[in-house]
């Protein structure tokens, strides 16, 4: 294990009972009003997506969790943010991670650091140059690449050609081999159940294209299930006894000692080795695993009602109106539903598909630069 000083740091500057990152939060000075300044090492948030490596969702997926503070508790979907201890669990796909963690605690040192970053709007990639530059721009629009099927050569009768196609890829001319127009990544050997969309993500889950064609939570499936579901490990409980009771005297569980219980620091070992089969990364994790450890005993104390659901707490709100006006039909193709917006101007015009082979909106006629998927 990794014996970080910034972790003794941590250690020896936050005891257990107090907020463990309450003096990187400062009012900004310069300004002199009610704004603050989240000072978050990057190895704490770090720390917060590895705890959510076993999440057990696809929507809300871990990345967005991560991003609205939350660290996961290692106990089903519960989670709990370290600046003000709420603690939720019994997450819906309705549920915003962002928005329920700013309704259940407006003041929250996390959320009110959130309102003052003036956020674009989230691009799936930030590489521009994988962004917007197909590797085969001539296959951009959809109608050539159905044209490069009419080659005798292609003989597969299902999947059907319409599917190849909205699913990015153009017939390469050898033995029933497509390639896609976007990453250029090939695929053959097609069986009649296969589903090409579903393939592309599967094998080239870096394709920009094929993750906007899917939208976020079928992406999110695919990758989930080509790792497969992470199972426990089937160490017996003396196998696990014997594995915590060698870790007990690293140097990091003995400065943990004057500020935990050793039963909080032997369980969090525990878990660690039952859930994920390995080490903490660092002795960070482990000094966060047992601050949250000891948070929810110190907040929840024995009342379940204290961990909030928060499909429960939601507020009514406009959102599916607002969706569907915001929806319809693509303006080029006039059958899918509208998928993206253009960017830099914002306009929602058309589905994946006919949106990538565009290079002015349609709407104001302005250069597209780049898309961004909706997801609604």
């Amino acid at each position: 294990m990794t014996n970080l000083m910034s972790s003794s740091e941590f250690v020896k500057s936050f005891p257990s009972s107090a907020d463990p990152i309450e003096s990187t939060i400062r009012p900004n000075e310069a300004v002199r009003k009610r704004e603050y300044s989240l000072l978050e090492a990057d190895s704490l948030r770090e720390v917060r997506i590895r705890t959510l490596s076993h999440w057990p969702h696809v929507i809300p997926y871990a990345e967005s969790m991560a991003n609205a503070g939350w660290f996961s508790c290692n106990i089903s979907d519960r989670v709990i943010c370290i600046y003000c201890n709420t603690i939720c669990h019994q997450w819906t796909e309705a549920d915003d991670p962002i928005k329920v963690h700013t309704e259940l605690a407006p003041q929250c040192p996390f959320v009110l650091s959130l309102r003052d970053i003036k956020t674009p709007l989230k691009i799936v990639n930030t590489s521009l140059n994988q962004l917007f530059e197909p590797l085969h721009p001539n296959m951009a629009n959809i109608i050539h690449r159905q044209e490069t099927f009419a080659n005798p050569m292609w003989t597969n009768t299902s999947p059907s050609i319409d599917d190849f196609v909205r699913a990015g890829f153009f017939f390469s001319g050898v033995v029933n081999t497509v390639t896609c127009f976007y990453c250029n990544g090939s695929l053959h050997t097609w069986g009649t159940d296969d589903n090409p969309l579903v393939e592309h993500a599967r094998w080239f889950p870096t394709c920009i294209y094929a993750r906007q064609a899917c939208g976020e939570q079928l992406y999110q499936r695919i990758l989930m299930a080509k790792k497969g579901l992470l199972t426990e490990s089937k160490l017996t409980q003396d196998e696990l006894d014997r594995l915590v009771a060698a870790r007990m005297d690293l140097p990091i569980v003995q400065r943990l000692s004057s500020q935990y219980q050793l039963g909080i620091i032997k369980r969090c070992f525990k878990e660690q080795l039952r859930m994920k089969n390995d080490d903490f990364a660092s002795d960070l994790d482990l000094v966060m695993a047992c601050y949250i450890v000891q948070a929810q005993i110190d907040n929840i104390q024995g009342f379940k009602d204290r961990i909030i659901v928060p499909s429960k707490h939601r507020r009514s709100e406009n959102s599916i109106q607002e969706s569907n006006e915001l929806r319809g039909e693509c303006l080029v193709c006039l059958t899918e539903e509208k998928q993206v917006a253009c960017i830099p101007c914002g306009h929602m015009c058309a589905c994946v598909p006919c949106g990538y082979a565009l290079k002015s909106c349609p709407v104001c006629r302005e250069k597209i630069n780049c898309f961004l998927r909706i997801n609604t």
